[in-house]
């Protein structure tokens, strides 16, 4: 009786010390998990917030997403009504588009070090294009990075003009063709001289 009793004592330390350790590993496995979800929580890192463009060019956007993983992107356009209420229009969801204009375009690319850029295009951009734009990251917690695009008409800039005007290489290459209108004019000059001369002489 004392044997078996002893053997079913060893048996029960060796089942506790078996749960004890079975314990200790699931722990340890989720306080694992815990910390590296934790130090690859998912963010975005633009640090663009205006945008400046001109009629008939190409508006970028950048988005840039660390630690994505298995979360969407969402791109929107966004018109606020007023200090309670805004209007969103769905531009994109991933790679798929949702509104019916062509001049939208969405490119994504992925580096190395987890960090993805999420691009928004517009091309040809008109002055209807601004505005504010939102790219969302749609995890349990949304983040969301607010864009404003600003259009300025593409004229010609007066400064811009003067200095190509007084550029050195400009005036060089003025005084170049200036010097061969002068030296063409006065070949015609002579030209015109000696005939003349000769024609009085046979008249």
């Amino acid at each position: 009786m004392e044997c078996k009793q002893q053997t079913l004592t060893a048996a029960t330390i060796v089942r506790r010390a078996t749960l004890t350790c079975l314990l200790f590993s699931i722990v340890m496995t989720l306080l694992i998990v815990d910390g590296t979800s934790a130090s690859t929580e998912a963010e975005i890192v633009s640090t663009q917030d205006e945008i400046i463009t001109y009629v008939n060019h190409t508006a970028k956007l950048s988005c840039i997403i660390q630690n994505k993983n298995r979360h969407h992107v969402t791109w929107s356009r966004i018109t606020f009504m007023n200090e309670s209420q805004k209007l969103t229009n769905l531009l994109f969801v991933d790679l798929l588009k949702y509104t019916p204009f062509s001049r939208y375009h969405l490119t994504h690319m992925i580096e190395r070090d987890n960090r993805e850029y999420w691009n928004l295009e517009i091309r040809n951009v008109r002055e209807a294009d601004q505005g504010y734009y939102s790219c969302v990251l749609t995890a349990i917690k949304p983040i969301s990075k607010l864009f404003h695009v600003k259009v300025l008409e593409n004229t010609r800039n007066p400064l811009f003009a003067l200095r190509s005007s007084l550029d050195p290489t400009n005036m060089q290459r003025r005084s170049k063709e200036n010097l061969f209108s002068s030296l063409s004019l006065l070949s015609s000059s002579i030209f015109t001289i000696i005939l003349t001369n000769i024609l009085l002489i046979f008249v």
